[in-house]
């Protein structure tokens, strides 16, 4: 802790004492964090090789054939990182498309580390990257899946450090002014990854403005040189928004409208699901020491720096549910930064209680490895599935994990794109973005569904009018998407279907037609 700190910088968050430490002198906690590095990333690659790609990520990969300045799902930087890395390697296997990211969240422990430790101290630190490596939602798919989650974890946490260190350590101004354009070129690239980041961004300026002491900071170019970085580093997602009617940033926006009446308890429900991401025994304590740090707002400065980072998207996003279903995943970039408050938390609990704080971290570590394994288990061969039949298997979720690659071995043996077909479809992105992953990047895939998403600039369907096509997707879709498909083609054959096995067992059943005459002039 860096003797620049002020008597309102301290004030009132009890500091940890240094002088104590369960570990042995040998471990001190900066080789703890790292030994945690290595172990975790370690279980990840295990994992991360066992486990086929999951939906998003399947259609991540698919998206990182074609180069694109942003993309509608989300920003781009992602999905370039997996293009390069995929073409570098020459692969698109599972573990070599995750590696980048299991190489980031170990880059994102050791910046949990280094933030709580430049706030707090060394023992609050270890605790902060602790936390972070036992809930479910930053451990696992955070941690290892082509997600742009990740890399945004990495990059926030990153600028978020050094601002600390501008706000926090004093400095000369001309190195003070280098470290605020890092902070805003690793906003940027926050940005880059996802539009959560823009919370982080107004977070640092309402700390600017709420804290009498750094308000001064406002009137010199460094802040403002980091919002022009920003800006710069942006330029991607608003030059290719602008040149596509702002469709990304609308599609995000449609996401959160208020399409429904308001539902106190669906907005319950979403916390409860948040509470389930993070382990509630974990949620419950985090929500506390976020709510008391905003209660003592900036006479607590660096708990005041982090409780604004973490609120907006939270409230934002909790607030959004009151009206929309939302996904308990897009609050977790303000809960990131709540666990640094938990970390110094758990530090000076250690000090108390230090044999019950250890028995309950080393049993909240053992129940998240166990569910590790059993997902990883259950994604690779299926064992709890009481029955082998395709029908019972179809309520298991990590069929979601089960790559369908065999469907290239499938249309080969059945020479299905023999005689004049010309591409292969699926009736909604998700399946669609399946069969783009598995049959690479030699046959075209189309998306005829009414929202194609990336798939709408992937392909050029006009292409294909009059041709035909072979539409695979699963059969619980072919009721749903029968009517749009006969107004898109003259005719549909149906095939003999094809089933997907996991460990040698049916699995998924899809649908076969042939589709004759396609229609692209129709809308899709």
């Amino acid at each position: 802790m860096s003797s620049a700190h002020t008597t309102a910088d301290l004030a009132p968050i009890r500091q940890p004492a240094p002088a104590r430490t369960v570990l042995p002198l040998a471990w001190t906690p900066a080789r703890t964090v790292v030994a945690l590095i290595v172990v975790t990333a370690c279980i990840r690659l295990a994992a991360a090789a066992v486990l086929g790609l999951g939906v998003d990520e399947s259609y991540t990969v698919g998206n990182a054939r074609t180069l694109a300045w942003s993309y509608v799902d989300y920003p781009p930087l992602h999905v370039w990182l997996v293009g390069a890395w995929s073409w570098l390697w020459g692969s698109e296997s599972a573990i070599v498309v995750r590696l980048p990211f299991i190489f980031l969240f170990a880059g994102s422990t050791w910046l949990m580390f280094r933030l709580t430790t430049r706030l707090f101290d060394e023992t609050a630190g270890l605790w902060a990257a602790l936390l972070l490596n036992v809930m479910p939602v930053f451990t696992l798919p955070h941690a290892s899946w082509v997600l742009p989650d990740g890399p945004l974890a990495f990059f926030s946490l990153g600028a978020a450090y050094v601002t600390a260190s501008l706000l926090f350590d004093g400095g000369e101004r001309k190195a003070s002014v280098a470290k605020w354009l890092l902070a805003g070129f690793l906003a940027g690239a926050a940005l880059l990854c996802k539009y959560h980041a823009a919370f982080l961004v107004v977070a640092i300026f309402a700390f600017l403005l709420t804290t009498p002491d750094k308000r001064r900071l406002l009137a010199t170019k460094g802040p403002w040189l980091a919002a022009a970085a920003v800006l710069a580093m942006s330029a991607p997602i608003l030059i290719w928004n602008a040149q596509h009617g702002w469709i990304g940033i609308s599609f995000q926006a449609k996401r959160v409208h208020s399409f429904m009446h308001p539902d106190v308890l669906r907005m319950l429900s979403y916390a409860g699901e948040q509470a389930l991401y993070l382990v509630p025994w974990l949620f419950v304590p985090l929500a506390f020491v976020l709510g008391r740090a905003l209660w003592r707002g900036p006479s607590d400065q660096r708990s005041w720096f982090l409780a604004l980072i973490a609120v907006g998207p939270i409230v934002f996003f909790t607030a959004a549910s009151l009206f929309a279903r939302g996904l308990p995943h897009w609050p977790m970039p303000g809960w990131l930064f709540a666990i640094p408050l938990l970390g110094a938390e758990t530090a000076l609990l250690a000090q108390r209680h230090g044999r019950l704080v250890r028995y309950g971290a080393a049993a909240t570590g053992a129940l998240i490895f166990a569910a590790l394994v059993l997902v990883a288990s259950e994604g690779a061969t299926g064992w709890l599935v009481s029955s082998p039949t395709a029908k019972a298997a179809q309520s298991d979720p990590t069929l979601e994990m089960l790559n369908w690659t065999e469907i290239k071995q499938v249309l080969a043996q059945r020479a299905l794109l023999k005689g004049g077909t010309t591409a292969i479809a699926g009736t909604n992105w998700i399946e669609a973005g399946k069969l783009n992953y598995a049959v690479g990047s030699d046959i075209p895939v189309l998306c005829l569904c009414v929202d194609p998403q990336q798939f709408r600039y992937s392909r050029n369907v006009s292409d294909f009018a009059g041709q035909t096509v072979l539409v695979i997707q699963s059969r619980d879709r072919l009721s749903k998407s029968r009517a749009l498909l006969a107004k898109q083609f003259r005719q549909l054959q149906p095939l003999a279907g094809i089933t997907l096995h996991r460990a040698n067992r049916p699995a998924i059943d899809l649908v076969v037609l042939r589709g004759i005459g396609f229609a692209p002039e129709t809308k899709t």
